[in-house]
């Protein structure tokens, strides 16, 4: 269920990733990263690049855009105002007038501290990360490399005092800056194989039942 409101500036988050769908002419589509904006006026966001050449992309032309911030998807239309190359290459989003806002995860979150291993690939060596909520449709982990939207990647959960849950089967929903690294909001993937589904079920049920955290 969507809801729409008035784009509020607390929401707007530096280094979120911004996508962006031409609705005019070719359907082109570009992920970009917000920079700053000024309410009400514009928004600013890094060009999106091709082969690490900044792409314009042209004035007067309508997007629709959408990101994600603190747990939902704002979506809304826009218009290119403008461009700079000045110091670094940025454009000038029309600031938009309302925003449609749907929840990305209904379930109850709980916040949880609990160290990971991530396999991005399967030659490359595991990364570590910490995930910081957790809830029964995917977790948010503090990481310090980024990860873009629809990765998928495999992550192993290392809990005190019991057996890691191994391959649990993730997709990256949403990855935004923050000092010295990046949250990272993952759903569980529907490949997840019983025993790791279980597994998963049975660690939220021991967390709402203790009285601590892990």
């Amino acid at each position: 269920m969507s809801e729409t409101k008035i784009l509020s500036p607390d929401v707007l988050v530096c280094g979120t990733s911004i996508r962006l769908l031409a609705l005019e002419t070719t359907k082109s589509k570009w992920t970009t990263v917000l920079i700053g904006s000024r309410p009400g006026r514009y928004l600013i966001v890094e060009m999106p690049k091709v082969a690490g050449a900044p792409v314009k992309l042209d004035e007067g032309t309508r997007w629709a855009a959408n990101f994600i911030s603190k747990g939902a998807v704002y979506s809304f239309n826009t218009e290119m105002l403008g461009y700079t190359y000045r110091l670094v290459p940025l454009l000038f989003l029309e600031y938009p007038r309302e925003v449609e806002v749907a929840n990305l995860r209904t379930e109850k979150r709980y916040p949880v501290n609990i160290p990971i291993l991530i396999a991005l690939t399967q030659t490359a060596p595991p990364q570590k990360a910490l995930v910081v909520d957790i809830s029964e449709g995917g977790f948010l982990m503090a990481s310090p490399f980024q990860l873009e939207p629809e990765t998928q990647i495999e992550v192993i959960f290392h809990l005190p005092k019991e057996e890691p849950i191994n391959g649990i089967q993730a997709v990256v929903r949403a990855c935004r800056g923050k000092p010295g690294g990046y949250f990272i909001g993952l759903a569980y993937s529907p490949s997840n194989r019983p025993e790791t589904a279980s597994r998963l079920r049975d660690l939220i049920s021991n967390i709402e039942n203790m009285p601590l955290r892990l």
